[in-house]
């Protein structure tokens, strides 16, 4: 099993972000940001380094709003969200390769956008909470 972390954000206007791989099986479908928790790393750590690797920004990890997991064909993985504020502004986001772009949107945009199956049991979640984690 695959262990990640990945980042819920929300913006001033109650949006969330999300990002689309670059590559990989998965390429093309959209996704929260964020990777592979390494050895003796905990969930926050995990994406605290991500989200500054991959975005070029930091992030403040408040707390884990689940844990989801998903059965790929090859591997099963185990998600954690960590729901986190960010120091900055969404102007400041940079990709690092690993996403073609970014978006911000809000819960009735979800729909419009093709998720990775893991990240699809993510917003279903959020669809059913329909607020911010505290």
């Amino acid at each position: 099993m695959i262990r990640v972390s990945a980042a819920l954000i929300f913006d001033d206007s109650g949006h969330f972000l999300i990002a689309q791989r670059s590559r990989g099986k998965l390429a093309g479908k959209w996704e929260f940001p964020g990777g592979k928790i390494e050895t003796d790393e905990t969930e926050k750590e995990a994406i605290v380094r991500e989200i500054m690797e991959e975005l070029a920004i930091s992030v403040v990890p408040k707390k884990i709003v689940g844990v989801f997991s998903h059965t790929y064909a090859e591997q099963e993985v185990e998600l954690s969200l960590v729901h986190c504020s960010f120091l900055g502004c969404a102007k400041d986001l940079v990709s690092d390769g690993s996403h073609l772009q970014h978006s911000w949107i809000g819960f009735e945009q979800t729909g419009d956008f093709d998720f990775a199956p893991l990240d699809r049991k993510i917003v279903e979640f959020l669809q059913q909470t329909k607020n911010a984690p505290e």
